[in-house]
């Protein structure tokens, strides 16, 4: 049986190959509602915008090409559009955390789940008062695990600004949460903090097309 490589999935996809379609949207999904959520804050919004996600794509699909460009940069390029339109409609930001209480796992013991959820919502308030761009690169960076060429693809930047966005985004988060008594989450972000934060449950959305 032939294996088809990302690119030649993404190029059936491009052609309205609705399997191949799907089989990109089993592949991204969680990586968009993720983004999208530490943007967001809130995990029905989440969900909702990642819908729209796809919804954008699918209807944009027969313009996507290859080149240099991987699919999974050019998604997330529509989600951080979607994310920036929502703004812009409801024309002032809220900055709810509420929802992310409900995503803590059953198996670990209840004083576990309690500390790790505080430890979340501290991030998420952090990171929402951080300005876009450097948002963008700390959820990219250290959440998505993205290498700085990767994001500076998806933000269409250079590798030099994206390493000078992450210096400046570090150093608000360390004071934000230093001041906040949680001196220790900004190195655990440097060290990979995505591994703990992939809690989140995926969104219930199903494929377009």
């Amino acid at each position: 049986m032939t294996e088809w490589t990302p690119q030649d999935i993404a190029e059936r996809a491009s052609r309205r190959d609705a399997e191949a379609f799907a089989q990109l949207y089993d592949e991204h999904l969680d990586t968009v509602y993720r983004y999208i959520l530490y943007k967001v804050g809130e995990v029905l919004l989440a969900e909702e915008l990642t819908e729209d996600v796809w919804a954008k794509a699918w209807e944009g699909i027969e313009r996507f090409q290859w080149r240099n460009l991987p699919f999974q940069h050019w998604l997330l390029r529509i989600a951080r559009n979607v994310v920036v339109d929502h703004w812009r409609s409801r024309r002032r930001a809220t900055t709810s955390i509420d929802g992310l209480v409900d995503v803590s796992s059953d198996e670990a013991p209840p004083d576990e789940r309690v500390a790790r959820d505080f430890e979340m919502q501290t991030l998420q308030q952090a990171l929402m008062r951080l300005p876009n761009d450097q948002r963008d690169v700390v959820i990219l960076r250290f959440i998505e695990g993205y290498s700085h060429a990767d994001v500076a693809g998806v933000l269409n930047k250079s590798v030099v600004a994206v390493r000078q966005i992450q210096v400046r985004a570090l150093k608000a988060l360390n004071k934000q949460l230093t001041d906040e008594g949680d001196v220790t989450l900004v190195a655990r972000t440097r060290s990979g903090i995505g591994a703990a934060t992939r809690r989140e449950p995926g969104p219930r959305e199903e494929p377009v097309g």
